[in-house]
């Protein structure tokens, strides 16, 4: 089956996110290619979330998971509640313009070799700022979100590759899933699409930047109620990425530049006053170490391109 004639399912995950799905649901309804079925997975809300939704838009399939599962657990079962070929993630403190779907679903159609298809987001409450252009990775293999706060000045509206997406607006094939496996619950929430991204590249998937398709975002609305967890889970998360996808030639070419981007961004960290998270985040990521040693297994089992390949994304967008 064709990516045109595939059905597309639409999965927005949510904790505590009603005073935003307003917004959110009127823009996919507005959407000049509609997807087949919308999916609100519900990590355990209490402002009533979904209660809002299955009376304003019944249209809506809600999943309530009963808990915060975090968000890993929240997409992977919104894909699974699916079939459809094609799945759009979306953060619930979106806004979409009505030819996002279209453009991000056409562009996976014109490219094979692509399992996801990624936009620009832009700033919510200003429009003329990048919340982010694709996603790309450090010359130590750190994950940075491109353009962000930069203006949109059309410096971000070239194509067609970019090395990952983020998945608060992105568009995957559900065959890409099938292949390299859905996102690691072991991640709970942050870097998760990162690992996902990773292992799809390892693999030879590429991924579309389709700067035309354009949302907005809402930066922080969610992290807003727990300032730390964001710290403390990327520097965990940081090291189970190394740990489970970087081949042993990568790690032994940019180990020692990766080991001073660890130590600066923690000193950083410091000097910010956020030391408390970022340490214990880094605690947190050497005990994950035995876990992901288990499952690097399968991801450089999968690996079809060189170790240069990831070599290469490093350090592509330029940054320390």
């Amino acid at each position: 089956m064709s990516v045109r004639e595939a059905d597309i399912n639409l999965v927005i995950p949510n904790w505590n996110g009603k005073e935003h799905l307003e917004t959110c649901l009127m823009s996919v309804r507005r959407q000049t290619r509609e997807p087949s079925r919308t999916i609100l997975v519900d990590n355990g809300s209490t402002d009533g979330s979904v209660e809002f939704v299955e009376r304003a838009f019944p249209w809506v399939h809600c999943v309530r998971l009963g808990h915060n599962a975090g968000f890993a657990v929240a997409v992977n079962r919104g894909i699974q509640a699916g079939t459809g070929k094609l799945v759009a993630l979306l953060n619930n403190d979106t806004e979409l313009e009505p030819e996002w779907l279209r453009l991000l679903a056409e562009a996976l159609e014109r490219d094979a070799s692509a399992g996801m298809a990624t936009c620009k987001m832009l700033r919510f409450d200003d429009r003329s700022v990048i919340d982010g252009a694709g996603d790309a990775l450090t010359r130590a293999g750190a994950p940075f979100t491109r353009g962000a706060g930069e203006p949109d000045d059309g410096r971000y509206d070239a194509g067609p590759y970019v090395f990952g997406a983020c998945a608060g607006a992105t568009v995957y094939r559900r065959e890409l899933f099938e292949v390299v496996g859905l996102f690691d619950e072991d991640f709970v929430s942050y870097y998760e699409d990162v690992d996902l991204c990773l292992r799809a590249a390892l693999a030879g998937w590429r991924c579309l930047y389709v700067p035309g398709a354009r949302c907005y975002h809402k930066r922080g609305a969610s992290s807003a109620h727990r300032p730390a967890y964001p710290i403390r889970m990327q520097e965990r998360n940081l090291t189970a990425l190394y740990v489970k996808n970087f081949p042993v030639e990568v790690l032994i070419r940019r180990g020692p530049v990766i080991v001073v981007s660890r130590i600066r961004r923690t000193w950083r960290a410091v000097a910010a006053g956020i030391g408390a998270p970022t340490l214990r985040g880094l605690w947190d990521g050497v005990k994950l170490i035995p876990l992901m040693l288990s499952k690097r297994r399968a991801v450089q089992k999968g690996r079809t391109v060189p170790a240069q390949t990831l070599i290469d994304w490093m350090g592509r967008d330029v940054r320390a």
